[in-house]
């Protein structure tokens, strides 16, 4: 396990120790500094091992856009679920954005991907700005790992699932969908059947949860070969937004969630 450095993580993103909110922030805004988080959940055995923020072009709101970092375990205290590892993932800004939310997250170990899952109903924890934001992360850490037995038994009955090739379709245009929005077809540079190729041979199976995992890496990684609608050769963007990088990760594992209930429904004869 690669422990990111205090150094790597003013490197990737320097909104983590940002010692004042943006100028826009009214009186009330109760400020912790992303870092006085970070240090608390390391103090409980989680570790920073991934950190980046989103892109900004006015160099005074570098410090105060939206970042996420994800935490792991130590090695023998690690969770798995399935082929993939327990993550926690907290998202911030001091730019009146957004609140602190913290997530449950799955790092797959075969594909080196991140993933993010929201947890039934709750789907993460958020939490206001205020001086009560570090108890109440850890206190939503242990809420969120009690969920872990909950998500393993989600990821089994997706491992159990076979798509057909059109269900596998459809899936992967629903995905082009919440990426691109409605009119993806005008929008896309791909295909939805270029979502479904495998990077590699372990990925090849027709299960539900693989292709989930196609899927999200393809989109989220990007590099895939497509034409713009000028006909040009292109390649898809991974995606590099914090924002988006969440958006796309929830939507994405509650259509799988989707499909599974669709395929536990008693077919009519």
């Amino acid at each position: 396990m690669n422990t990111l450095s205090r150094d790597q993580l003013y490197r990737n993103a320097p909104a983590i120790f940002a010692d004042a909110p943006d100028l826009s922030v009214s009186n009330r805004y109760g400020f912790v500094p992303t870092i006085n988080v970070v240090d608390a959940l390391k103090g409980e055995g989680w570790h920073p091992v991934r950190a980046q923020q989103t892109r900004v072009r006015n160099p005074e709101h570098k410090n105060t856009t939206r970042h996420m970092v994800r935490f792991r375990q130590d090695p023998d205290r690690q969770i798995l679920v399935g082929d993939s590892i327990a993550e926690l993932v907290l998202t911030n800004s001091h730019d009146r954005t957004a609140a602190y939310q913290l997530d449950l997250g799955l790092f797959r170990l075969i594909c080196s991907n991140g993933m993010v899952t929201p947890v039934g109903d709750m789907g993460g924890i958020r939490v206001r700005h205020g001086k009560q934001v570090v108890d109440q992360i850890l206190d939503g850490s242990i809420a969120l790992i009690d969920e872990i037995p909950n998500i393993a038994g989600t990821v089994e009955k997706f491992q159990s699932m076979r798509l057909t090739p059109e269900e596998s379709h459809i899936f992967a245009q629903s995905a082009l969908t919440m990426r691109y929005g409605e009119d993806w077809k005008e929008v896309s540079p791909i295909q939805p059947d270029a979502l479904l190729k495998a990077r590699r041979s372990e990925d090849r199976d027709h299960n539900l949860w693989r292709i989930y995992n196609r899927t999200q890496e393809n989109l989220l990684k990007g590099g895939l070969p497509g034409r713009s609608n000028s006909g040009r050769h292109t390649r898809t963007r991974a995606i590099r937004s914090v924002t988006e990088d969440v958006r796309l990760n929830r939507a994405l594992w509650q259509l799988t969630e989707h499909f599974a209930h669709l395929k536990d429904q008693p077919r009519a004869t």
